[in-house]
């Protein structure tokens, strides 16, 4: 039998035609998978770099948030409120208040922004702990640290159970540092409930009539005020407690046997004027800061309270400010 091997050859090429079309089918199907695969890695890459980028990276931006973090009155750690060039939206605050007193008989409002509006006070609270603690207490008297005073939400460096100091030592720590510990440490002294009824009956003799306290710390946020009445207790204590003034000064603070603590106001190292300054902050209370200045011209005092501040020292510097600006315009 003649073959004719010219058509056996074709024949069979051709039978290899569809399979070499499948071949090539899957395998430029599987090279693009891969390749959308690829792109999709490189996608969440990308992604992931400019998130880091902005929270969590490498740029010198990220570095200056690295460098400015602090501890919150709630001890977690949260971004300085002082590099007012990185901030991602404009600062929003919902209470504000600035006046000029003699300590006296004269008042006057130079901004005010809804200063009756109730609000969450958070370590602010801890002006009230001061003052009735200095009105119970011998400051060379002891108090040692409990366990449950332990408990409370930490700071760097901090008090522990079983230490041991006076209670001027314990103001010191609560005042500059903002301690929770030292906050709650102090009330037990007397008991946390009648420290806490002290610290309510005080608010009324001195008429605060839109505060209320819950616990001496103020990481509670049923510990409320007013802008308009915290300037009022900043006036007592001006007038009354010149030393607790004085603790809530100091930039740093140091003993042995526990550290040096750095003060929680970083305007302290801006404005040489203030008498009296105390930070506050919490998740429900967002910043509250309350600043004092003492004014050697007539020697009266500016007290400016700011509460509910997502950056709150960027909206007490715009107070300072505006109140500096008043003041050059009313000289010339």
């Amino acid at each position: 039998m003649n073959i004719n091997w010219q058509r056996l050859i074709g024949g069979v090429l051709l039978s290899f035609i569809p399979l070499f079309s499948f071949v090539f089918l899957v395998s430029g199907s599987q090279s693009y998978l891969l390749s959308e695969k690829k792109q999709s890695e490189e996608d969440a890459l990308l992604a992931n770099i400019s998130v880091a980028s902005n929270v969590g990276g490498d740029s010198q931006v990220n570095e200056e948030i690295k460098d400015n973090v602090e501890i919150s009155d709630t001890g977690e750690e949260i971004q300085k409120n002082n590099l007012d060039e990185v901030q991602v939206k404009e600062p929003e605050l919902k209470s504000a208040l600035s006046i000029e007193t003699n300590l006296l008989d004269e008042q006057k409002i130079i901004f005010e922004k809804s200063s009756n509006l109730i609000l969450p006070i958070a370590s602010l609270t801890k002006l009230m702990t001061a003052v009735v603690s200095f009105d119970n207490y011998d400051l060379s008297e002891s108090v040692t640290v409990s366990k449950e005073a332990d408990s409370q939400s930490s700071m760097k460096i901090d008090l522990k159970e079983g230490d041991t100091f006076s209670i001027a030592e314990v103001l010191h720590i609560m005042l500059v540092e903002s301690s929770n510990k030292a906050a709650y440490a102090l009330s037990e002294k007397i008991g946390e409930e009648d420290f806490v009824f002290l610290m309510n009956k005080k608010a009324s003799q001195i008429g605060l009539k839109n505060t209320y306290f819950s616990d001496p710390t103020g990481l509670s946020s049923s510990n409320v005020s007013t802008t308009e009445d915290l300037a009022a207790l900043a006036t007592y204590i001006l007038s009354n407690y010149p030393d607790i003034a004085q603790m809530t000064i100091a930039k740093n603070y140091a003993l042995d046997n526990f550290g040096e603590i750095k003060n929680t106001n970083n305007l302290l190292s801006e404005f040489s004027e203030i008498v009296l300054g105390k930070t506050g902050f919490t998740n429900s209370a967002n910043g509250c800061l309350l600043v004092a200045l003492f004014n050697p011209e007539n020697s009266n005092y500016t007290i400016n309270v700011v509460l509910g501040a997502d950056d709150r020292f960027l909206e007490m510097r715009k107070l300072i400010n505006s109140e500096s600006t008043i003041d050059n315009n009313n000289n010339n």
